[in-house]
């Protein structure tokens, strides 16, 4: 009886002891399987990290150049920004594994949605010029979307309510842009409108005046109806057909203005519908939009920043920096800068 006894207990002793042991196992296998998803989070973190740094070293990269751009233009004595030169050339380098490529973008070349804002300087002009602009990118694009921005931008407008009643709702803005990736809030655009329109779009200070030496063909000829897609590309290629580091470009809205195709349109006599305005027009810019992709391991990482480059005057000193950046798009998401080719 004592032996049974005996036996039990060691058995149960065992079982024990086989119990503790598993549990154990269990526990370091816990802690293994948690480690190893530590150590793989910190990885990716710290290559996260490391891209970002990339991303914001190109960036600084980005600003001298532009700053140097300034520097050479105003020594030589010639303040003008061209598609043919140097810092529009799509820029790629290798550092420690990582591919990193930066391309620089001119804002003040493109349409600004801002100029349909009631504070800007002609925003009915700047309504019609939108709709031409859609119809040259694509006919088939509403031409209603010009309409819904300008009432978007309007304070108190009626529009406001047809978005209070949208799942989920939400206020129209009533002021202006801060990156044209809002037009998606507008109503008639949806993502594969927008994707279209992007290229051509920018959203700065209702005032600023369009660099005719970086300008697309479809948005100088969406300025007056008068003014045809051929001449347009005939204005155009003058700045965007010079070599590499070579400035080929109008040194001033004189010269622009004094083309056979602008005198043509811009005379009153002639054209008295026209909405030309020399004031609305420059030579060289102050908005740049910096593109960068960083490929590092399987990471991906893309940003763009908007870099605002003020030259120094009598009365303000000069500033560039960092007045908009996004770490959030895909690179398929960013139309890249038509460059001229070295």
């Amino acid at each position: 009886m004592r032996i049974h006894s005996h036996n039990k207990q060691s058995g149960l002793a065992l079982i024990t002891v086989l119990f503790i042991f598993a549990l154990v196992s269990m526990l370091a296998i816990s802690m293994q399987q948690r480690q190893s998803m530590d150590i793989a989070q910190a990885s990716v973190t710290f290559t996260q990290a490391q891209a970002q740094m990339l991303a914001l070293s190109a960036e600084d990269i980005a600003k001298a150049g532009l700053s140097l751009d300034l520097s050479q233009d105003t020594t030589n004595g010639t303040e003008v920004d061209s598609a043919s030169e140097l810092w529009n050339q799509e820029f790629m380098t290798e550092l420690d594994g990582a591919k990193i490529f930066v391309s620089i973008r001119d804002l003040q070349g493109l349409f600004n949605l801002n100029s349909l804002s009631p504070d800007a300087p002609n925003p009915t002009a700047a309504l019609n010029r939108f709709q031409r602009l859609l119809t040259e990118v694509d006919p088939g694009i509403p031409q209603s979307i010009a309409t819904n921005v300008k009432n978007w931008l309007t304070p108190g407008n009626s529009a406001n309510f047809d978005y209070q009643n949208l799942t989920p709702p939400y206020r129209a803005a009533e002021m202006e842009f801060s990156h044209p990736s809002e037009l998606k809030l507008i109503q008639d655009v949806d993502n594969e409108t927008y994707l279209k329109i992007e290229p051509y779009i920018t959203a700065l200070p209702s005032k600023t005046a369009l660099n005719i030496n970086t300008t697309l063909k479809e948005v100088l000829s969406s300025w007056d109806a008068t003014l045809t897609t051929a001449d347009s590309e005939t204005l155009v290629q003058k700045s965007h057909s010079g070599k590499c580091g070579e400035v080929a470009s109008y040194k001033d809205i004189e010269e622009f203005w004094q083309t056979p195709e602008i005198t043509k349109v811009a005379n009153k006599e002639t054209n008295p519908a026209g909405q030309w305005n020399q004031a609305d027009f420059s030579v060289k810019s102050e908005y740049f939009s910096v593109l960068i992709r960083v490929q590092l391991d399987d990471r991906d990482l893309v940003s763009e920043s908007i870099i605002r480059r003020k030259p120094a005057s009598n009365t303000e000193k000069g500033f560039i920096g960092v007045i908009y950046r996004d770490l959030s798009k895909n690179y398929e998401d960013i139309p890249l800068p038509k460059t001229v080719k070295c």
